[in-house]
């Protein structure tokens, strides 16, 4: 086992070349949040193990001596939400680089960033990078490295051209965007030379490599926990869901790999933590449960699950986390009423819910997490209250067992069925919300909003485009409080026209409407997302195949 402070290289790299690029990957939070990010290691293990990049960790507190960043000739940062911006800047700002790239010279490190966000839409961020990775790290980010080194001693221009030809790679600088005179997107344009009209993402075929923690340390939120991905992806396709379209096609590792990752975490630590958008989705999941039982006689450890899908438990599955320490789970139901399930493409009947929930209880878990959501398309005061009941209804039915709900307010997301979709006021959102809360503390069912004014901001960015990038920088360095959007408005605003936070954040778009992320190919083309949009309208489940 590791012990309190150190940290566990679970490979060995390679020796550097004496020309190897050095360079920072940055994860915009604190190291104990950064370190449990199963993603963002194992990039840092792929630069680590190319021999001709030495890279370095960097966290937002992180110190490294200023002069340190003199040597550095590319920074990248992994982007997984909305409000890491806050990190970026903080990251740029303690080491005196400039926030936005026309504003960095010749003698700035390259920028580049990556994640799920600037995939699905980076034009809020677009300002800020000189570079933005579509799509899965993996099939990327030492291809650009390797050919970066090839051109390191051209001008900033030159490299960025010569990057511009690697499918998945962005260059914001080299495309413009105008505006109609109702705000809305007239063109977005290549503005260089032989650079593509589209960015294709980028997507690993196979999971098989190893995608488990390259390092282990006791500083992190999950301490000393050994993370395994066994499934990336989801085959489901909520309509609201921006993993499930992202991520297509659904991937997992084979049966053997996930046996050896998990005897290879157990050489290391007594804690391991499966992972994935719908880990029971696994082809071989109840064998892999059945394998987990068996090392369970040998030795004694933990398991934990990212959240489980209410109809896919079965007993095995139950009987594997109580057996292996876990008391509880979380599930996701989204709407209360079957027919709002149906618009939203949640496959999931009552019956299901009530089956699954009496599975998790007759095997020994004490209680569950259910999320759900607050303003889905289509959704009415009788969908809410239908929640309610359906709530009620689990408590009656299991009696002693521990029930939370836990819902968020609807945020229409780049990339998705529901990318056209109106969010509604605020006002509508709190009377719902405390409905629900009032209805639950009546039958001591535990009530968890989140905070509606921080979903808000994050609509504003989830379908934003780069004339916020002057808000968010004024965000920052108001200190990052919700007060401070409503005073960066008001600043912004007075400088040049800039459409409201309504406008961005609840406005319902039309189909033929250009919109800031249209630059981005997916795989999923508008076309069949609106076609998806549609058939939510019909209360049909989403098409088998796209």
């Amino acid at each position: 086992m590791i012990k309190s402070a150190e940290e566990k290289f679970i490979y060995k790299p390679p020796v550097k070349n004496h020309d190897a690029v050095p360079m920072w990957f940055c994860f915009p939070a604190t190291s104990m949040i950064g370190m449990c990010s199963l993603g963002y290691l194992h990039l840092f293990r792929l630069f680590d193990e190319n021999p001709n990049i030495y890279p370095e960790r960097i966290f937002t507190d992180t110190d490294r001596p200023l002069q340190n960043i003199k040597d550095v000739e590319i920074i990248g940062f992994s982007v997984s939400f909305e409000f890491d911006f806050q990190g970026i800047f903080s990251i740029l700002k303690k080491y005196n680089i400039p926030f936005r790239a026309k504003d960095r010279n010749e003698n700035h490190p390259l920028i580049f960033g990556g994640g799920p966000v600037l995939t699905t839409n980076p034009e809020p961020f677009a300002d800020f990078f000189d570079i933005i990775v579509v799509g899965e790290g993996e099939e990327v980010l030492n291809k650009m490295m390797n050919e970066y080194k090839e051109v390191r001693n051209l001008s900033k221009k030159e490299q960025l051209i010569h990057l511009s030809k690697i499918e998945g790679v962005y260059i914001p600088s080299f495309y413009d965007v105008e505006y109609n005179s109702d705000d809305t997107i007239k063109s977005i344009t290549p503005n260089t030379k032989d650079v593509p009209e589209k960015i294709n993402k980028r997507h690993i075929k196979d999971l098989n490599k190893s995608l488990y923690t390259p390092i282990l340390t006791e500083k992190s939120v999950f301490p000393g926990m050994f993370l395994i991905e066994i499934a990336r992806g989801c085959p489901k396709r909520c309509r609201f869901c921006m993993a499930s379209y992202l991520t297509l096609p659904a991937r997992y590792p084979l049966y053997e790999n996930v046996v050896k990752a998990i005897n290879k975490g157990l050489e290391y630590s007594d804690k391991i933590g499966l992972l994935g958008a719908l880990i029971t989705e696994h082809p071989d999941f109840e064998k892999i449960c059945e394998y987990i039982l068996m090392l369970k006689k040998e030795k004694d450890f933990k398991i934990s699950v990212s959240s489980l899908r209410i109809d896919t438990i079965t007993p095995i599955i139950v009987q594997t986390l109580v057996e292996c320490g876990q008391k509880q789970a979380t599930i996701s139901v989204e709407a209360g009423s079957e027919r709002l399930r149906k618009v939203i493409g949640k496959k999931l009947t009552e019956e299901d819910i009530s089956k699954g929930l009496k599975i998790a209880r007759e095997k020994g878990l004490t209680g569950l997490k259910i999320y759900g959501m607050i303003g889905l398309p289509t959704e009415t005061q009788k969908d809410i209250e239908e929640l309610a009941n359906l709530m009620k209804k689990l408590k009656k039915e299991n009696k002693g067992f521990n029930l939370t709900l836990s819902v968020s307010s609807f945020v229409p997301k780049a990339q998705t069925p529901f990318q056209w979709e109106e969010r509604p006021d605020e006002k509508i959102i709190n009377t719902r919300s405390n409905y629900l809360r009032k209805e639950l503390n009546k039958n001591k069912i535990l009530f968890k909003p989140t905070s509606v004014k921080w979903d808000y901001i994050q609509a504003i960015i989830s379908r934003g485009d780069r004339r916020l990038s002057s808000i968010l920088e004024k965000v920052y360095e108001l200190g990052g409080t919700i007060g401070s959007w409503t005073k960066a408005y008001k600043e912004i605003s007075q400088e040049y026209p800039l459409p409201d936070f309504d406008w961005y954040a609840n406005r319902k778009r039309d189909f033929l409407e250009i919109l800031p992320w249209e630059l981005i190919d997916t795989g999923v083309s508008k076309e069949t997302l609106h076609k998806e949009a549609l058939r939510a309208y019909s209360f049909c489940p989403p098409e088998e195949t796209l």
